[in-house]
């Protein structure tokens, strides 16, 4: 049963993982199209449009917290790994399903206290695009959803890979 729970659990982390990276896929290519027009623009045309700097910005925003769950999910985020490696192998998994339940509790913090920040500026309006800030700073929540996702399935790993260990000895 809980081998079944995991499996389907694995499926939707696999779904999710492709909708970010096709997402992240369209936010760049939406970076990259505005910073084009900033430049055709000012140095080519020599008329400015304003608002293509400011979504360049707000993309790049969303990009850098999606960008960063994946980053979690694939293990490479700098990390303080020199103690880490003096220890035995039990101890490290011990030593990683602790730090994965802290970074879980911040990443709690992190959606609940971005939800109420993109509540609080949902009526403040960006100075060229005109539209809600709540578009920009939900980006905090959104991703941190998926910083908890990933975050989980990598103890639900640790804690499979501990009992396989310990059924060993």
């Amino acid at each position: 049963m809980f081998s079944r729970i995991i499996y389907i659990f694995n499926l939707i982390i696999s779904f999710v993982t492709d909708g970010i990276r096709w997402i992240i896929a369209f936010l760049l290519i939406g970076m990259v199209i505005s910073v084009l027009l900033t430049i055709i623009s000012r140095y080519i045309i020599k008329i400015s449009i304003p608002w293509t700097e400011e979504l360049a910005r707000y993309l790049m925003i969303w990009i850098a917290f999606l960008a960063g769950s994946l980053g979690l999910k694939k293990g490479v985020h700098v990390g303080i790994v020199f103690l880490v490696r003096k220890t035995s192998p039990r101890i490290k998994r011990y030593i990683g399903i602790i730090s994965k339940l802290s970074m879980m509790f911040f990443f709690i913090v992190v959606t609940l206290e971005g939800y109420n920040l993109a509540r609080f500026v949902s009526r403040q309006l960006s100075p060229a695009l005109r539209i809600s800030m709540a578009w920009v700073y939900s980006s905090l929540p959104i991703s941190g959803v998926f910083f908890l996702l990933f975050l989980t399935q990598l103890l639900f790993d640790d804690i499979k890979a501990l009992l396989m260990k310990s059924k060993n000895y």
